[in-house]
């Protein structure tokens, strides 16, 4: 196993928006880290956001305890989460859809482990690469998938906010799809909602490596970049750094 320092750097910003519907959650010391951004308008994305916040590691902790395996465990924390998320939905105005987005990532020995649901987003910054580790669960993006949409016009659609999957989400027949990596030192993995991920580009990721080694500082930066470039949304970002021990 490769021995890793983990400095963390978290940040959640309200924004314009009257409340706010992100949550995060990162624990050094479990190696396990999530963003999530809820959906359903002021209180009702609050709490979907705040159940995937506290169901997913809570359940993935004591699955790993239990010798499963991680990308097992991470399955299952999704699961329950949505169930959760679903029964608490119902007590909500007919109309009204109750649901939050979850990225989350562990690591467990020379692996992590990561997936996601909805369109927060995932990222691994090696180097000069950026490489986006999860896929956006909108209509948008499967329609570029299938060849309907280019990426440009994906992008500029009324249907890239439409989500098809996130957790809440009763017509989900298939869950989260689990992305290991093998972590080296200087490698940072970058969790984000949307409100991030809209406003920032590959290249302020990789220029954010290089002018931001502290973890902090540089999550600090990225939302403050994704506010001044008029992001109208909650702005959440989990920064991991894998150091050499």
């Amino acid at each position: 196993m490769a021995d890793f320092v983990i400095h963390v750097g978290c940040r959640s910003a309200q924004g314009v928006r009257p409340n706010n519907e992100d949550r995060y959650f990162a624990d050094p010391q479990q190696h396990l880290f999530l963003v999530a951004d809820g959906m359903g308008g002021q209180e009702f994305g609050e709490q979907a956001s705040g159940l995937a916040a506290e169901i997913i590691p809570r359940v993935v902790h004591d699955r790993l305890a239990a010798k499963e395996d991680p990308g097992k465990a991470m399955q299952d924390a999704l699961t329950e989460a949505n169930l959760a998320i679903i029964q608490a939905g119902r007590h909500q105005p007919a109309g009204r859809r109750m649901g939050t987005t979850a990225v989350v990532a562990v690591q467990r020995e020379d692996q992590v482990y990561v997936a996601g649901l909805g369109d927060s987003r995932a990222y691994l910054i090696r180097g000069q690469r950026v490489e986006q580790l999860t896929v956006d669960h909108s209509v948008a993006k499967a329609l570029e998938l299938n060849g309907t949409l280019t990426a440009e016009q994906a992008r500029s659609s009324p249907w890239q906010h439409v989500l098809y999957k996130f957790l809440g989400c009763a017509e989900m027949t298939e869950g989260a799809e689990v992305r290991p990596f093998s972590p080296q030192a200087g490698d940072r993995l970058l969790l984000a909602s949307d409100g991030l991920t809209n406003h920032v580009a590959d290249d302020d990721l990789r220029e954010g490596v290089r002018v931001f080694p502290q973890p902090q500082q540089w999550a600090d930066h990225l939302v403050d970049l994704a506010l001044q470039r008029g992001s109208r949304d909650n702005v959440t970002v989990v920064v991991v750094a894998f150091e050499k021990e």
